[in-house]
């Protein structure tokens, strides 16, 4: 075990360890063993990053107190404490500290001799989580000495639509929460005793996994608390929850065969059993044909990529709406026949939307089924561009008329492969049927990805960095519509 870190506390750190006892001590102590980062975490944390800057300016012209390391937050203690002493209007990342519990609010405003407090989150509802996060704050700035009169959580309004130059006042939304954060300040003070104790002990909580290592975040020690745990089959099973699956580990119950008899009226439960135990695909072969029976060449093989920006980008869209930025098609008239490859990428910081819906339009005009992995987003997006582009409105409830949904035969458990793992995306479903076809070697692996390294492109000033990324996207995306039509192919040839 590595040295012990400061036994000092942070927001952070705090809401770890009302989550779980153990990830606050290894947070504190075995940092080095966090799991990595996603690409889907960093976007999230992104997002909150660029939310919060833009909500700055509904209190301009404040003083940012803004760190110049993580390591460095005395100097933004003492900045704070100066700002304070001069009742200065409005302060950025206003930070204090409380008996070594720390915390930085994001906006903190002086009007008629009273102060109050704003934190921001790129959400569009208030959870419990934030609640918790709004006393945490409360709780060290009035312990600190400093009186609040409110204190305030401002977060996105999903109902905003944007007509023009973006509105502050309606994209965000500002609430007083005060009355709940005073009810949760008992909580807090337990919270932070509680905290010191894990932290002052010479080894961490013996504290067994289970749904808490999920909620209401996953725990960043998950490689670490269920290293081995994730072999076991029983985990691997989709439709049920995790606390049953760990407390049927935790009762002895370690093979498929011994799984108590009330579970396995889940048609889905009893797909996975039955391919586990045989080693061999689960298929319903009388649903899988009828499903087959309505598809006829020639077909399209469609795939849509999109980013949801918290900050409406362009005009008549709303907080967190899909933008499409690119496609991938696969075209082929008969079976066994030659596949035509078609797609298209929205240059980056771009309003495409046009061009996008004129493309695809284009590429897909022959006749034909379009065969897609869950309609939703494709569905989504297409009927959005129809209003936004009344002129194009009916060659595109035509488009959506011919698409065909490949995942229902797995949704309604008609097909399952032991090779799946309990997965049911196309990212599970693909090695396991196809194993020649990977994404492993891609640097773009899935949607995550694509989303993240599109939003990164806005802002890369490197040319050569650039292309790159945009050949990665395209690969990934062709690699999509390939792997849905090899799928396709094997269902298919399943009912011959």
């Amino acid at each position: 075990m590595s040295a012990k870190r400061s036994n000092g506390l942070s927001k952070t750190s705090l809401l770890k360890g009302m989550q779980c006892g153990k990830a606050l001590y290894l947070y504190k102590n075995n940092y080095q063993e966090r799991d990595p980062v996603s690409k889907e975490q960093q976007d999230k944390f992104d997002r909150g990053h660029r939310v919060g800057i833009v909500a700055r300016e509904l209190f301009p012209g404040g003083k940012d107190c803004t760190p110049p390391s993580v390591f460095q937050y005395d100097q933004s203690i003492t900045a704070t404490r100066a700002l304070v002493m001069q009742q200065f209007p409005v302060i950025y990342e206003a930070a204090f500290r409380f008996e070594g519990l720390m915390v930085a609010t994001d906006i903190l405003c002086y009007k008629d001799g009273k102060w109050s407090g704003y934190e921001v989150k790129s959400s569009g509802k208030i959870t419990n989580t934030y609640l918790l996060d709004a006393a945490i704050q409360y709780y060290v700035i009035t312990k600190s000495g400093l009186q609040l009169e409110d204190f305030f959580l401002v977060h996105i309004n999903t109902g905003y639509v944007r007509k023009g130059a973006l509105s502050l006042q309606e994209l965000f939304r500002i609430v007083s929460v005060k009355d709940e954060i005073l009810a949760l300040q008992d909580t807090i003070a337990e919270a932070v005793a509680n905290a010191r104790e894990v932290l002052l002990a010479e080894k961490a909580p013996d504290i067994e996994t289970g749904s808490h290592c999920f909620k209401p975040y996953p725990c960043d020690f998950l490689g670490s608390c269920w290293r081995g745990l994730e072999k076991n089959p029983l985990l691997q099973l989709a439709g049920v929850s995790i606390q049953d699956k760990v407390d049927w580990i935790k009762k002895g119950i370690l093979r498929m065969e011994d799984i108590p008899t009330e579970f396995l009226t889940r048609n889905r439960l009893n797909a996975q059993l039955q391919s586990y135990q045989t080693g061999r695909e689960y298929v319903n072969m009388e649903a899988l044909k009828a499903f087959f029976n309505n598809i006829q060449y020639p077909l399209y093989f469609f795939d849509i990529e999109a980013y949801q920006p918290a900050i409406p980008e362009f005009e008549d869209t709303f907080p967190f709406q899909p933008i499409p930025f690119q496609f991938s098609a696969h075209y082929i008239e008969k079976k066994n026949g030659p596949l035509k490859a078609f797609e298209y990428i929205v240059p980056p910081g771009e309003d495409g939307r046009k061009s996008f819906v004129e493309s695809f339009l284009e590429s897909t005009e022959k006749p034909g089924q379009i065969i897609v992995f869950n309609t939703l987003l494709e569905k989504g997006v297409l009927y959005h561009l129809g209003k936004l582009f009344p002129e194009y409105a009916a060659e595109i409830r035509q488009r959506l008329e011919r698409m065909v949904d490949l995942e229902i035969p797995f949704k309604q458990d008609w097909f399952y492969h032991p090779g799946m793992q309990g997965g049911y995306s196309m990212k599970s479903i693909l090695p396991a049927l196809v194993p020649e076809l990977s994404y492993e070697h891609m640097t773009v692996k899935d949607g995550a990805d694509a989303m993240y390294v599109y939003q990164q492109l806005m802002n890369e000033p490197d040319k050569s960095k650039r292309i790159r990324a945009m050949q990665d996207l395209l690969s990934y995306c062709q690699m999509d519509t390939l792997g849905l039509y090899e799928v396709f192919c094997y269902l298919e040839d399943l009912i011959v």
